[in-house]
């Protein structure tokens, strides 16, 4: 009876904890994203203590650099928005001519627009009010970083904290004590995604860059996080870049930069990220569609970035977990191991 008790508790429970987490996404995404940056950046600090350094001085150069690195991708993504909010009225007459030809084409197969009402949704102002609430948006996410970035300082120094103890021959306890073992396949994740997506960010800028496309850099960058975004993340960094294109340059190089982000991204997937996933991590199509499904409800939107992260600390701590149980609360692993 147990046998089959166990899981189902195990089940509801969960289902309680992911409805939890859906009721408070907003503060769950910050804790969740500030402990995937955290993760990520370990290694970095574990190598200065490694070399001598010490744990405090080892955090704050650290966390020197990621404010450095936060401010100037903040500065660059933060000022490419506000000059797109201020440009955006400056598309209206072109967004009408596009309109006006739709309408126009459609008319020639026979398709009644009037009945349809395409003409509302394809009002300019429309458009350029959209684009001007997701720019908005976007300018939210750049000052809810500073939040991550505060609560990740803590992450770190209670991190350096287990590792300099983890060196001293001393047992961690608590929550530290599980964070290097659990972080070990979602540093791996976060590497090999990462490296394939500074290649789809710097060839998606390249190409921009020479067609003439407005805020290269804009979209390169949002190309390197969407990256993060499995399946879907092709689609959403293409789309704003080739409908400016449309817009500003004709349908001639916005179907190019399509193209072109197409060929770039499948190199990425099936070359570049095959190859090290090959190597470091394999993390299987159904793990990615669940994740999604599952986490994307939970969190909202963070959640298609979080999901495969989550998944796979969640994995390895069944795995743990079940191994414990086995080996009658002993692992093969000590908790307090340092993070390589």
């Amino acid at each position: 009876m147990d046998s089959i008790r166990n899981p189902l508790i195990t089940v509801a429970a969960a289902m309680i904890i992911v409805a939890g987490m859906h009721a408070a996404a907003p503060l769950v995404n910050i804790i969740l994203t500030a402990f995937l940056v955290a993760m990520s950046l370990t290694p970095l600090m574990e190598w200065a203590i490694r070399k001598g350094v010490k744990p405090a001085l080892a955090v704050t150069i650290t966390i020197t650099a990621v404010v450095i690195g936060g401010l100037l991708l903040s500065l660059v993504v933060g000022g490419s928005i506000s000059r797109m909010i201020e440009v955006l009225p400056t598309y209206l007459p072109r967004l009408a001519e596009i309109r006006d030809s739709i309408m126009k084409v459609l008319a020639g197969f026979g398709i009644d627009t009037g009945r349809f009402d395409v003409a509302r949704y394809l009002e300019p102002q429309r458009i350029l009010d959209l684009a001007a609430e997701v720019l908005s948006a976007g300018l939210g996410v750049v000052s809810t970083s500073l939040v991550i970035v505060l609560v990740m300082v803590f992450i770190l120094i209670e991190a350096a904290g287990a590792i300099a103890k983890t060196r001293r021959g001393e047992e961690v306890h608590g929550i530290m004590s599980r964070y290097a073992l659990f972080g070990k396949e979602v540093r791996k994740y976060v590497s090999i995604v990462s490296l394939t997506g500074l290649f789809v960010a710097v060839g998606n800028t390249v190409l921009l860059l020479v067609l003439g496309v407005d805020f290269p850099v804009l979209w390169g960058v949002l190309s390197f996080f969407f990256n993060f975004v499995p399946n879907l993340g092709f689609i959403f960094s293409v789309f704003p870049p080739a409908f400016l294109a449309l817009i500003v340059l004709g349908w001639e190089r916005a179907l190019i930069v399509v193209v072109g982000f197409f060929l770039i991204n499948a190199f990425s997937e099936n070359v570049i990220k095959t190859r090290f996933m090959a190597k470091g991590l394999d993390v299987s199509i159904l793990l990615i569609v669940i994740s999604l499904l599952i986490w994307t409800w939970a969190l909202g939107p963070m959640g298609a970035v979080l999901g495969v992260p989550l998944t796979l600390v969640l994995n390895r701590m069944y795995v743990e977990f079940t191994r414990e149980e086995r080996a009658g609360g002993t692992t093969g692993e000590a908790p307090g191991k340092s993070v390589s």
